[in-house]
């Protein structure tokens, strides 16, 4: 029971934040996960979610710490068996349902109503040993420089993984929702803000005055220099675009990229590489 409650917590206080962002009440990463798709069921919209080993096992902050240079082995037992694959079912930016893909102990869906947080599960009988989303993540950040994919399966860490696909996991998902008539269930009064909302929040909060403009306020003095923490200065400026990285990282922006890719529109040129590098140490929370 402590696992699944954990893991219900991740998905609430993961999502909200104050404004469905990605930490806890506390300020701190639960789980961290990225958005990857989206699509229309009947008049609901279903968003496709994809928990990290990035940024995740080897990150102290995270509940999912497991070391900060994890072995293959390591690597392995999680790709397999942390949750991996979530869904959200929305109706007008409310959340209604939530329904996840759950690996250990057993593979089975586990459904999370948000009106009335009731938790429920059911049989899964999907096949594989991996998701299709692991796999590619695996390959992409290099785990195993000679990991490889081919023909539906991953050879990683000197075995050889049968891969669940995304279709099939969609799918299953599908069903899931038909069979059990979540798409019935009440919407909750939790607002999911899509990724487009949060980059018009972030852009209008960014302008002078706004919430999260750190620069008016530093005019004159941005490169005055300022001591982070024992032994370690930096300018004024570095600390606002740290600041800024950091406030999009809590406020839900999806990855790194996708906050380049905002400050770029908000200042009308494309971002430098030292505007980059405290950027991504914000949203890394690198300082802390």
């Amino acid at each position: 029971m402590k696992k699944i409650t954990t893991i219900i917590f991740t998905i609430l206080t993961f999502g909200l934040g104050q404004t469905f962002g990605q930490t806890d009440k506390n300020g701190n990463p639960v789980f961290n996960s990225v958005s990857n798709n989206e699509k229309s069921f009947d008049d609901f919209l279903i968003l496709s979610n994809y928990y990290t080993l990035k940024n995740n096992i080897e990150n102290k902050q995270s509940s999912v710490f497991v070391s900060e240079n994890p072995t293959l082995d390591q690597v392995e037992k999680a790709a397999v068996n942390l949750p991996s694959d979530f869904f959200i079912l929305t109706k007008e930016s409310k959340m209604v349902v939530m329904v996840m893909l759950q690996n250990s102990p057993k593979r089975q869906f586990m459904t999370i109503e948000m009106l009335t947080n009731q938790q429920s599960t059911f049989a899964c009988n999907l096949v594989g040993d991996i998701t299709e989303n692991r796999a590619n993540e695996i390959i992409e950040e290099k785990y195993d420089t000679t990991a490889t994919i081919d023909n539906g399966k991953l050879k990683f860490n000197g075995k050889e993984f049968k891969i669940i696909s995304s279709q099939e996991i969609e799918q299953a998902v599908s069903a899931l929702i038909k069979k059990e008539k979540l798409n019935k269930k009440k919407p909750s009064d939790i607002m999911l803000p899509s990724r487009n909302e949060i980059r018009s929040f972030i852009l209008t909060e960014t302008k002078e005055g706004g919430k999260l403009d750190f620069f008016t306020e530093i005019k004159g003095k941005e490169y005055d220099g300022v001591q982070i923490k024992a032994g370690v200065f930096t300018t004024i400026q570095s600390v606002a675009l740290y600041n800024w990285g950091r406030a999009c990282f809590d406020i839900g922006v999806n990855t790194i990229d996708d906050a380049y890719e905002i400050f770029a529109e908000h200042k009308g040129k494309p971002v430098n590489e030292r505007d980059k590098e405290y950027i991504k140490a914000g949203f890394y929370k690198e300082w802390e």
